[in-house]
């Protein structure tokens, strides 16, 4: 974070219930009465980046996304649906909202040809004579599936909003 007013900057990991007290160390306690800017963020998945959470966004408001990334986004599998999200979506709340719903399916490192070769494994499309699966073509009936617009392809694999 970097003081306008001063000129000073500083470090500050979030999500951090102290950090008032920690930049109120470092600039003074007028620092809450200027205009500051975070002029970089790190965090091991970009999200802050990829959702444009910085330059002149609330220390609190970071602090409290932070805090629900921390909660929401706590194993592996689902801060990878929160990293393809940022692909798809532009804001940051309604995808936490999504994850926090269970609305949002992440079918990892598979492409739309096997999804549908999964769909029609299940029973999706009801049951269907043995003989007649090896003339099913996956990738045509992935397309289709593609086009119902609640599935996205993303670096990660599918991801699909459940409606």
């Amino acid at each position: 974070m970097r003081d306008l007013h001063n000129g000073k900057d500083a470090r500050v990991e979030l999500p951090n219930s102290n950090y008032i007290n920690e930049l109120t160390e470092i600039f003074g306690e007028e620092w809450i009465e200027h205009d500051y800017e975070i002029v970089d963020v790190e965090d091991e998945l970009n999200i802050f980046s990829r959702f444009r959470l910085y330059g002149f966004e609330s220390l609190d408001k970071l602090n409290k996304l932070a805090e629900r990334i921390n909660e929401s986004c706590s194993d592996t599998h689902t801060l990878k649906v929160l990293e393809s999200a940022s692909e798809v979506y532009s804001g940051i709340e309604e995808v936490l909202e999504l994850i926090e719903s269970d609305a949002l399916v992440l079918y990892e490192n598979q492409e739309i040809d096997d999804l549908a070769e999964m769909f029609v494994d299940e029973g999706a499309f009801g049951e269907i004579n043995e003989k007649l699966l090896m003339y099913i073509d996956y990738e045509k009936l992935g397309r289709d599936i593609m086009l119902e617009g609640n599935y996205y392809e993303t670096k990660n694999g599918l991801l699909e909003e459940v409606r």
